[in-house]
């Protein structure tokens, strides 16, 4: 059974007006890789598929507010996200084919993203403010996360969160595309590098591993790699032809 969640219904008209900015910024990247009459249609579609995803979109409810604020901005994107890859699947394109729209289109976003904001967040996740709030995480699931929060030794990395359970993949898992969840974690990536955090990584949830190992240096440079084949050879070939 899919889920209902009262709590986007009644921000349906907010959070479509956000799909909308965002497909502004999006369209001269789709219209660069199709023709016009693609684009106009795919950015409809997507709308759509999107606009009929709200109703189903996890809300995490018991983590302290800063928290809960960026998890449910992360399962927002993501369904966006989803979103672009079901249309694109229904007209027989590939996973890897929506991850690179969606790669771009986020990557375009943070580039958006005021200095102020950039130095925020990078400075709440090296806080001791939110270090004790994913403490908590490891204490409760509130639903659909939990995890483990790990001391680090401030030369190899500050501080680490093995996921152990994440309600993006399941989310993904539920809308019967978890193939496509591997590419939704390189999202990270692109985060990483716009806020700092130095982010290293060696497996997911989403790739079959018992956890997903994040660990965060403070200005580190990001390290992320897949253990699936075809999108470690993605994730390279991004990186070539990207400041990533």
């Amino acid at each position: 059974m899919k889920r209902v969640n009262n709590h986007y219904i009644s921000r349906k008209k907010r959070l479509l007006r956000e799909f909308d900015e965002t497909a502004v910024i999006a369209k001269d990247l789709i219209v660069s890789r199709y023709d016009k009459d693609f684009a106009n249609e795919l950015r409809k579609e997507t709308r759509k598929a999107y606009e009929e995803l709200i109703p189903q979109i996890p809300y995490i409810k018991g983590f302290p507010t800063l928290r809960r604020f960026f998890a449910n901005k992360t399962l927002i994107v993501c369904a966006q996200e989803l979103a672009v890859y079901k249309i694109l699947k229904r007209h027989g394109r590939t996973a890897e084919e929506a991850w690179e729209l969606c790669h771009d289109v986020l990557r375009s976003r943070l580039k958006r993203a005021p200095v102020f904001t950039r130095w925020m967040i990078r400075y709440l996740t090296f806080s001791k403010l939110m270090r004790t709030i994913e403490a908590k995480i490891q204490r409760k699931s509130s639903g659909d996360f939990l995890a483990r929060v790990l001391e680090g030794d401030g030369e190899k990395f500050d501080f680490g969160v093995d996921y152990i359970e994440c309600p993006i993949y399941k989310f993904m898992c539920e809308q019967g595309a978890g193939e496509f969840a591997p590419y939704i974690c390189l999202s990270d990536i692109l985060l990483s590098d716009a806020f700092g955090w130095g982010l290293m990584r060696t497996g997911t949830l989403a790739e079959g591993c018992d956890r997903c190992d994040f660990r965060f240096k403070k200005g580190g440079k990001t390290r992320i790699s897949s253990r699936i084949p075809e999108i470690q050879a993605m994730l390279e070939r991004l990186c070539k032809k990207t400041d990533l």
